[in-house]
């Protein structure tokens, strides 16, 4: 998969999820929503799309919350999904942090590994 097209699935998914109701990740129902679900191949895509995301090691994420100072306990028995669903669970009912973190991918080199916050970047920020 080429950036570009991670990037832009990864944009795809964070309309998609925004258009759904506010719930848990593992309650997401998109049944209701047919008329707004994306084609099987744009589904691919996006499904390819996390299990990238899900490769990026526990420590990359780590960095990133505590670079950021975000309130996420992560335990030692924390596999690197479920940093990543911790953080967006933060990320999807704090609008502030989101705007923190466009507003720094934006302004330079952070600490946190430059994948991360490219792929978090396109996530929270559809429309670029």
């Amino acid at each position: 998969m080429m950036s570009h097209d991670l990037a832009s699935a990864l944009q795809f998914l964070a309309k998609a999820l925004r258009a759904a109701p506010n719930v848990e990740i593992s309650q997401l129902d998109f049944s209701k929503q047919k008329d707004r679900i994306m084609t099987s191949q744009g589904l691919a895509l996006n499904l390819s799309t996390l299990a990238e995301l899900s490769r990026i090691e526990r420590q990359q994420w780590a960095s990133l919350i505590e670079e950021y100072q975000f309130p996420i306990e992560i335990r030692t028995r924390d596999a690197s999904r479920d940093i990543l669903g911790k953080l967006l669970r933060y990320l999807e009912e704090n609008a502030e942090a989101r705007e923190k973190l466009k507003k720094s991918a934006t302004r330079g080199p952070a600490q946190a590994s430059p994948e991360v916050m490219r792929a978090l970047t396109s996530l929270l920020d559809p429309d670029e």
